[in-house]
């Protein structure tokens, strides 16, 4: 049973520059959601990550990385491993798109992607 009040999400629209990740659309071929930790569970924390990373030519994603969370840590590492792994259709038109954004709600035992 959650111990903690689920944070305020932040507005992930609004943490997005106009030149992140434009020129291309994505499309998912795999994209897995992180597991909710084990650890977090047990002591009822909830919160939400935001994960920045970029999406090269060939559909690989590269530099994801936390670019914040609330609260910092019990979640950062899962979240992080997801996107990591995820893989996307090859890109048309560009090498890269730079700053793409996700977020992750954990809440309750489950993990919602935002």
């Amino acid at each position: 049973m959650p111990r903690d009040e689920l944070p305020v999400p932040p507005n992930v629209e609004r943490m997005m520059g106009p030149e992140d990740c434009r020129g291309s659309t994505l499309a998912a071929m795999s994209a897995s959601i992180p597991d909710y930790p084990a650890r977090a569970w047990d002591r009822g924390r909830q919160g939400w990550v935001v994960v920045r990373f970029h999406v090269y030519s060939d559909g690989s994603v590269h530099r994801a990385r936390v670019h914040r969370a609330v609260p910092d840590g019990p979640f950062n590492r899962a979240t992080e491993r997801a996107v990591s792994s995820w893989q996307f259709a090859p890109l048309e038109g560009v090498d890269v798109l730079e700053n793409c954004v996700v977020m992750f709600e954990f809440r309750a035992g489950e993990v919602h992607i935002r």
